[in-house]
């Protein structure tokens, strides 16, 4: 009988380690879950300032490249209109064509950089409506 006793007593001290064992385990798991969510908060954060910070630089250099844009338009349009009635009357010069050449280019650059920079603010305004929503659920 004393030899059962002894039996059920070190059955139970072993089951006790098991628990604490687990427990010290949980707890330490609770402790790296919450450092874990406060790394992720924190990166979730700086992703969000840099999203801000790169919305503002996009949006005041669109400003600039539409105002530029809407400036050589109205040249490559006035430069073209000129050019059409010098060929009209046989009168155009190779320089004027050549002008009127590197003007377009200069505008398909600037059209194209603005329809960049919209895609990339509508891009960003889009990750911003989604972690929004994520951080409302």
């Amino acid at each position: 009988m004393l030899a059962i006793l002894k039996k059920k007593a070190n059955f139970a001290a072993v089951m006790i380690r098991k628990a604490i064992l687990m427990m010290s385990a949980v707890a330490l798991i609770a402790c790296g879950d919450s450092s874990m969510k406060k790394t992720i908060e924190a990166r979730k954060a700086a992703l969000r300032q840099k999203q801000e910070v790169e919305l503002k630089r996009s949006q005041e250099e669109l400003a600039v490249i539409d105002s530029t844009l809407e400036a050589v338009k109205r040249d490559y349009e006035q430069q073209k209109i000129q050019v059409e009635q010098d060929k009209q009357a046989l009168r155009a010069t190779p320089e004027e064509l050549t002008r009127l050449t590197k003007t377009r280019v200069l505008r398909d650059s600037l059209q194209t950089r603005f329809e960049v920079l919209c895609a990339k603010i509508r891009y960003i305004h889009q990750k911003q409506k989604e972690m929004q929503e994520e951080s409302e659920e």
